[in-house]
């Protein structure tokens, strides 16, 4: 390791030190301290302007504008809901919504266009059906459009529901079809991958469709475009923008590690589990949700603020055909840039719902594809749920971790199977009346020690007979438990797995491989190697673990990382692509929901909603990159009343008050990661991180945050949630199908909302719709 790394890793180490050294000592402040909630408070609203918060909505008396279907648009299609055009010429469309009158562009007006400065390649993509990326004959990546590629329409042909139109783009000699079809309150564009044909020598290596359907001049309209990063978040067309360096670029379901690359201190932004995005034109007025149903898997959401090569805002979805990659040529990694020479066969299918008035806000989007979700039977939906029933607390155990010792590696104990059964009966002493117990490390060798070849049961911590007494005790209590396994990482080979054979290839023919990353652990761990698994050998594994697991008497499961990472594999003897690899998680997690009770996940994508009866660490904000304005709860309004979800652990929260607010806000529960020992005893282990999670510390705070979210989220549980207002800064109104509200204040002072009186950094719960 070279000097520099070891001086980034050291002062990293310190700031985190410092961090946790004040949240302790804060925690305590906190615990010797009277409430204050009472108390007049000089407080400045600045905090809530930043986008990590969601700022007040200007009310809109009047509507916009409805544009003209200019000449040479032809009427290609039309239902109960909407109105298709389409200029032959231009393929360019435009709809509109009959229910409001509103009319959507694929191509900005001529009058936006008129007093705009653009280069000649961005006034031909602004007016593009169609926009490639292209690898030329030296292999370097080139933007290029339908009309600076001089296309030309070589057969148009409506249909009953909408048209078909095929183009060739003359100078790449590439030929392209594009459907276009209306269903119901929907526009459906679809890229079918049969008529896709590459005739010459440069090779697409991406395509946009419509991109700038809804595209907005600056400020001309007001509203915002919703992106789903993290919880979700939304970009607001703005007059006076800075000046970005970039655009917004999210990977639908993160980067594919098996072909794209990532700095060693490349930050990763929050995830994206779900493949949508949104316009909104006037809020409460107009606006559409854009779901990618074929394609995604290799795709990406692209947002461009104005101020970024052009005064427009505009996203759409950017469907990968080809990847650029490195490949070494060398053991002392020489080598060169290219690109798959094959490229990848998906058809290319985006659905636009369009909504209006009371629904055109991120919340109708979310309450849309909900009934999406629903509709298409990929969420589970709870047959029984009681609204009136305590919620619940994750409570998540780490049992054993492994350090080195005179030879070989040894085992240090955190909680033994004993001393979990001790925690969780003395929290339903203290008034915790229901849980979700999580057990990790309870393997051989303890959390890092023996994945993915996992038993027998460690029997430091009590061994298999343990393991069926403490399910036993959580079983009366009526607490599920569930252990934590994981079906993508593997540390080297083990028993049950050789990495040269079940190990994930990259594009270059290695293996998908790291070293143990964690800054703050020391060279210690610097042979221990984080592989892969193939899809496939998880799959079977998955298969025979069950049987271990009903010999237990283990009736759910808890599952990181396989629900939120996907891959490729390109060894040659099982190669997946991302979506055969999604795939095969959906049939491990349908083989194990076959044979459990429980399947939880963390931070699942959306091909896994099904299979999921709890959603463990929730994104609870957005990246906050500088260009998006304010973080909302998309996916939270998704889920809730469907499946319950918890926040990430409040061990590591930095303003445990501020996060306890919008645990209730957003409806999501507590959890927290404890331990029986006191967490120095992890000084020389792996998980070297976990700074303090020893019971004796945290006991209170679990009693407390429990007993506060239970109070204010017991009656909504069962609930769907219905709109969400911010009425000023700081405060929020989340309204529930039951017609109950909970207004959160987290202002220094007290605040009035239609005469409720709500304390600082406080809630106030209204039944009956008041």
């Amino acid at each position: 390791m070279s000097n520099k790394k070891k001086m980034v890793i050291m002062l990293g180490s310190i700031l985190l030190m410092i961090f946790i050294t004040y949240q302790i000592g804060y925690s305590e402040e906190n615990k010797k301290q009277p409430d204050k909630q009472g108390e007049e408070v000089t407080h400045s609203t600045f905090q809530f302007k930043g986008n990590d918060f969601t700022q007040p909505e200007k009310e809109m008396e009047m509507d916009l504008p409805v544009k003209d279907i200019p000449e040479g648009y032809e009427l290609a299609a039309e239902n109960e809901n909407l109105e298709l055009y389409v200029s032959p010429q231009t393929l360019n469309i435009m709809l509109k919504n009959k229910r409001t009158g509103y009319v959507w562009s694929s191509v900005p007006d001529d009058s936006a266009l008129e007093d705009t400065q653009l280069n000649d390649e961005w006034a031909a993509t602004v007016t593009s059906p169609v926009v490639v990326q292209y690898f030329n004959k030296d292999e370097m990546l080139k933007s290029g459009s339908y009309v600076s590629l001089k296309s030309a329409v070589e057969h148009l042909e409506k249909t009953k529901e909408g048209f078909r139109a095929d183009f060739k783009l003359e100078e790449l000699e590439v030929n392209m079809s594009i459907e276009v079809v209306l269903e119901e309150d929907s526009l459906v564009v679809r890229m079918p991958d049969e008529a896709f044909k590459e005739n010459g020598e440069q090779k697409i290596a991406s395509v946009q469709l419509f991109p700038f359907l809804g595209a907005v001049k600056k400020e001309e309209i007001p509203g915002y475009m919703f992106i789903p990063d993290g919880s979700g978040a939304l970009i607001r067309y703005q007059a006076d923008h800075p000046q970005y360096d970039s655009p917004y670029i999210g990977k639908i379901y993160g980067k594919d590690e098996a072909v794209e690359t990532e700095g060693d201190w490349e930050v990763k932004p929050q995830s994206i589990s779900v493949p949508v995005f949104g316009m909104v034109h006037g809020v409460k007025k107009n606006g559409f949700i854009g779901i990618i149903e074929k394609g995604k898997f290799n795709s990406e959401i692209v947002a461009y603020p104005s101020g970024v090569n052009t005064d427009f805002n505009w996203l759409s979805p950017r469907f990968i055909v080809r990847y650029p990659y490195f490949q070494p040529t060398s053991k002392s990694m020489g080598g060169i840039n290219t690109f798959q020479k094959k490229r990848l066969h998906e058809d290319k299918e985006i659905r636009y719902v369009f909504l209006s008035e009371k629904d055109s806000d991120y919340v109708g989007m979310a309450k849309t594809y909900r009934a999406y979700l629903e509709k298409n039977e990929q969420i589970k939906v709870p047959e029984n749920k009681n609204s009136d029933e305590d919620v619940p607390v994750r409570v998540e155990f780490l049992g054993g971790e492994m350090e080195p010792g005179l030879i070989g590696k040894k085992l240090v104990s955190m909680t033994t199977f004993d001393q979990a059964k001790m925690i969780i009966d003395d929290l339903m002493k203290s008034g915790v009346d229901k849980m979700t117990a999580v057990y990790r490390g309870w393997n051989k060798g303890g959390m890092t020690g023996g994945n993915p070849a996992k038993f027998p049961v460690e029997d430091k911590l009590g061994g298999g007979e343990g393991l069926e007494e403490l399910k036993e005790h959580l079983e009366m209590k009526g607490i599920p438990l569930y252990l934590y396994t994981n079906y993508t990482k593997a540390y080297g080979d083990q028993d049950n797995y050789d990495v040269q054979v079940d190990g994930v290839r990259r594009i270059s023919n290695r293996i998908l491989e790291y070293s143990f990353s964690n800054n703050l652990v020391d060279e210690k761990f610097s042979d221990l190697k984080i592989n892969y698994m193939n899809p496939e050998k998880a799959l079977e594994i998955a298969s025979e673990d069950i049987k271990h697991f009903e010999k237990l008497g283990i009736e759910g499961v808890s599952i990181e990382d396989t629900g939120s990472i996907l891959y490729s594999n390109h060894y040659s003897k099982s190669r997946l692509s991302r979506e055969e690899s999604a795939s095969k998680y959906a049939e491990l997690a349908n083989t194990l929901s076959g044979s459990l009770e429980r399947v939880s996940f963390y931070q699942p994508n959306d091909y896994l909603f099904k299979y999921s009866d709890e959603i463990l660490s929730i994104p609870m904000s957005s990246s906050r990159f500088v260009y998006e304005t304010d973080s909302v709860p998309f996916l939270q309004i998704v889920m809730h009343g469907l499946i319950d979800y918890y926040t990430t652990f409040s061990n590591y929260h930095a303003d445990p008050k501020k996060q306890l607010l919008r645990m209730i806000e957003y409806g999501a529960y507590p959890s927290f990661y404890l331990t029986h020992e006191p967490s120095w005893k992890l000084q020389n282990t792996p998980s070297k991180d976990l700074f303090t999670s020893s019971y004796e510390d945290w006991s209170e705070d679990v009693v407390s945050q429990y007993k506060l979210v239970n109070k204010a989220l017991k009656k909504v549980q069962s609930a769907a949630i219905e709109d969400r207002k911010v009425i000023e800064l700081g405060v929020v109104e989340v309204t529930y199908s039951n017609h109950v509200k909970i207004i959160v204040n987290y202002n220094t002072k007290e605040m009035e909302v239609n005469d409720h009186k709500i304390g600082a950094l406080d809630f106030k719960l209204i039944e009956g719709g008041d």
